[in-house]
Formats: structure tokens, C-alpha cells, sequence
């Protein structure tokens, strides 16, 4: 009766006809491997291959969970996925047909509806298709019903993800996330950190249990499938929202004690202080907010303009993310052989630094930070003050100050120059770098996360509004 009951009650779908046919196979046989069918005649305690194969034939089916109905009249109360971590854009990538095939997709997608509603909500911009299985997941739970998934870890910190965490916090009971540190390597040949969500459809939560970071080592068979060891963090959503400004981020905090409660006094105070590009930020000048922008020159594109740095009259200096460096004592600079003599001639600095493009405007000096950073190091923000007449690569950022901006900081500064290195010095306080790394999405910094820094400044360098008054 116990096996009738579990197997009568089961909801298996997959799209691939191969894969139910062989779930219904390894079912079968393992059912009957350890004893719970009969594999021959009818043998009193078991269930009869007959019988077996009807309970299979009624519980695991082929269907499209994301464009399809749900083939049972009977809601799940618990739904576990392990959903494919691709962009809608990659699902048919090399295939010849590949550009067409993927508007028509991202076009029926989007035009799903259930009761003249739209059946994805949280569909904006690049899509993964996890992010779909995850709404889509909750719509086919019964009120109450649980869902537990794994998703890539960035889904907790990506801009691109806001939307879906806010449905989440608003509409669903998110009480749990467990975050496995990356390089666990839980998948083969993936590197990526991993969070398993525990969500209640149509549910409340007045807080997020935060489980991690987690190892390989912490995960067990029995209880509650984790060690006692790993720390646990509760995470109310008016702290929550403090921290994140509604975006409903989740930081990343360490295990180590004495480090998360660094971290955590962190987040506290900066959370309170204006982000770069406020218009209550002390840099704001005329309603003129700071903007971080891009490298001018795209590598890949301009790849025929970049060469091995040569020295001469008009060679320009070309600065890519790998010319950011620290000194042993912390500080940051621009490691190019237009400014240095101790860089070997073979050495990763001299290759693709010479920009030999045409027609390219000359800018005077800039502040940039390294777009791309490696995981192993110890600083998350690099900024640096670029000489003049350099020429940026897409794998650097740069603040974009407007005039007025920059003529106050030649007021407290003798030239624009010394004031960006005022400013760099803070841009690389501690304190900010512990900020960024405890919001890093991945190993990507783009624009929004810098323009959402907050960056502390002297109240010798007060606001504009106060200025003007």
C-alpha cells in the first residue's frame, strides 16, 4: 500500500520523449531491484509489473511545464526542479536557423496568458529560461504547495533578476536560500556558485533564512541535508530592504564569524549613505549626477587597431583590465609599459597595449576601475587615475564628470588630475570594497553596480545643495 500510495501520487514531466521513456524504465527496475514489484508473477507484499506500468504510464508524462498546461487535474504540493541555466538567446545558438527559431520562441513565450493575464511576468530583457521555470513553478503549486529549485547563485545579486525576487518577497513565501560557494564543482564541468530556494506558493515570510556560504563537505543525506556547522543568517525584510533599496538582493556573507560581523557592520552603515550617482550625493553639481560608463574601444572589434606596446612619438597607450595591479601594500595602479620600465618584454602587460587606430578623440585624464576582476583577488574595486590621452578597452569602467563637477574639484585641488586622485583614494576605501563584494553578482563590475556604490566622502567636500545655500 505504501508504494501504491507514493508511486499513484507522483507528477514526472520532462519535454524529451528519450527521457521519460527511460524514467519509466529506471523506475521499473529499481522498483523491482529492491523488491517493491514483482518481476514474474504476482508475489503477495508486491506490486505487479502490470500494475506498475499503468502507475508510471499515469505519473510520468512528456510536456512543455513552461508553454504547456499541467497534464494533472490534481495541484502538486511539492515541486522539485533542477531547470536548465540558459538564456533564451543561447537555446538555439549555432544552429542555422538559429535567429529566427529564437525570436519565435521569445515571442510565444511572451504571449502566454492565463485568465487574460500574461503568464510571465518577470520576462524583461535577456532571459533565462530558469527564471521562467521558477514563476511557472508556483503557478502549477496548490496554494501552500512548496518549491524547492536550484538556480546559479547571481539569480540572489543580477540586476536582471530584480523583478523576480521582487514577485518572490510580494507574492510568495521565500523562506530559504542556501548558497553553495563556487568551485564546489556540484556539476561537472561548471564553476559557478549555486543557491537551492525554498519558496511557499502564494505564501508569506517575514524573513529570509540565508544558509551558507556552503561546501561539498556540509551537504548530507539525512535531516535536514546540511551540516550543523554551516551558518545561518536571518534576514528580515526591513533590514533587507534597507540594504538593498527594494531590489531584494542578497549579499554575500562570509563563514568565517569574525569576518561576517565586519561585513555586516559594513552593510549596516553604508546602506544608509547616498550612492554615487544620487542626486543627494556630495559630487551631484547642478542636478549634473556622475555616470560610469564603458571603454570606448571594443577589443574584439578593434582587435586589428591593438598591438604589442612599441615606444614612439605617437604610440597611445592602450589600457585593458589586465594593467590594474596592486602593490604589496594595497595600493592600486596602472601596470603599462608607457608609464613603467620594470615590465619584462614578454610579460601579459606588453601584449595588445599600443592603440594605432585613426580618428579616435584624445581625453584627458580619467578615473576607471577593472571591469573584469579574477576570483582569486583580494580586492573586488581597482580604481585608477588614467594619464591623459590614454585609450580604454571595453574590459574597464570610467566616471564620466560633467564640467561642473569637475570644476569643483579643481577648486579644493590644484589641477583636475590631483582631484581625481583625491577621489580615487576613496573609491578604494576597505570598507567600500567589502561593500562590493558583498553584492557581486559575478565576477563582471558593470556600471549599475558602481553608480550604486556609496561612496563615502569628507565633509570637507559637502553637498551642492548645502554649498549653494
Amino acid at each position: 500500500e505504501d508504494t501504491r500510495r507514493l508511486l499513484s501520487h507522483i507528477q514526472l514531466l520532462d519535454v524529451d520523449p528519450l527521457v521519460v521513456k527511460s524514467t519509466k524504465l529506471r523506475l521499473l527496475l529499481e522498483s523491482i531491484r529492491h523488491e517493491l514489484v514483482s518481476f514474474g508473477p504476482e508475489t503477495p507484499g508486491k506490486i505487479s509489473r502490470e500494475e506498475m506500468e499503468r502507475l508510471l504510464d499515469a505519473g510520468v508524462k512528456q510536456g512543455d511545464a513552461l508553454q504547456g498546461d499541467w497534464p494533472w487535474k490534481q495541484a502538486p504540493e511539492l515541486v522539485l526542479t533542477n531547470p536548465p541555466w540558459l538564456r533564451i538567446k543561447d537555446r538555439f545558438r549555432g544552429m542555422e536557423d538559429g535567429s529566427q527559431l529564437r525570436k519565435e520562441l521569445g515571442e510565444r513565450l511572451r504571449n502566454l496568458t492565463d485568465n487574460g493575464q500574461p503568464r510571465f511576468s518577470t520576462m524583461r530583457g535577456n532571459v533565462n529560461l530558469y527564471r521562467l521555470f521558477i514563476e511557472r513553478s508556483l503557478q502549477i503549486l496548490k496554494d501552500g504547495g512548496r518549491l524547492r529549485i536550484i538556480a546559479p547563485d547571481s539569480l540572489l545579486r543580477e540586476q536582471s533578476s530584480h523583478p523576480l525576487r521582487e514577485l518572490l518577497v510580494h507574492h510568495h513565501g521565500w523562506t530559504h536560500a542556501w548558497a553553495i560557494e563556487e568551485a564546489n564543482l556540484l556539476f561537472p564541468g561548471m564553476t559557478q556558485g549555486v543557491v537551492v530556494l525554498g519558496i511557499t506558493a502564494r505564501g508569506e515570510a517575514a524573513r529570509l533564512n540565508l544558509h551558507g556560504p556552503i561546501t561539498r563537505a556540509d551537504l548530507r543525506r539525512d535531516g535536514e541535508g546540511l551540516s550543523s556547522r554551516v551558518p545561518v543568517f536571518e534576514l528580515d525584510q526591513k533590514q533587507w530592504a534597507a540594504w538593498a533599496r527594494t531590489t531584494w538582493a542578497v549579499p554575500r556573507l562570509p563563514r568565517d564569524r569574525l569576518e561576517r560581523s565586519y561585513t555586516l557592520k559594513v552593510l549596516d552603515r553604508l546602506a544608509k549613505l547616498p550612492r554615487l550617482s544620487d542626486e543627494e550625493h556630495p559630487l551631484t553639481t547642478n542636478n549634473r549626477q556622475v555616470r560610469v560608463r564603458v571603454g570606448e574601444i571594443d577589443q574584439t572589434a578593434h582587435a586589428k587597431n591593438i598591438e604589442t606596446w612599441v615606444k614612439g612619438k605617437r604610440s597611445r597607450p592602450f589600457i585593458r583590465g589586465v594593467h590594474f595591479s596592486e602593490s604589496e601594500d594595497g595600493q592600486v595602479f596602472i601596470r603599462h609599459p608607457a608609464f613603467r620600465t620594470d615590465i619584462p618584454s614578454r610579460a601579459s602587460e606588453r601584449q595588445l597595449a599600443m592603440w594605432v587606430g585613426d580618428n579616435h578623440p584624445t581625453y584627458g585624464p580619467r578615473l576607471a576601475c577593472q571591469a573584469i576582476v579574477n576570483a582569486h583577488q583580494e580586492r573586488r574595486l581597482r580604481w585608477a587615475v588614467i594619464p591623459e590621452g590614454s585609450v580604454l578597452g571595453n574590459s574597464v569602467n570610467h566616471i564620466e564628470l560633467h564640467q561642473d563637477i569637475q570644476s569643483r574639484l579643481m577648486d579644493d585641488h590644484t589641477d583636475i588630475e590631483s582631484g581625481l586622485q583625491w577621489l580615487c583614494e576613496h573609491l578604494n576605501n576597505n570598507d567600500l570594497d567589502e561593500w562590493a563584494r558583498a553584492w557581486a553578482a559575478n565576477n563582471n563590475v558593470n556600471n549599475y553596480e558602481l553608480e550604486m556604490l556609496p561612496v563615502e566622502l569628507p565633509d570637507s567636500f559637502p553637498q551642492f545643495s548645502t554649498l549653494t545655500r
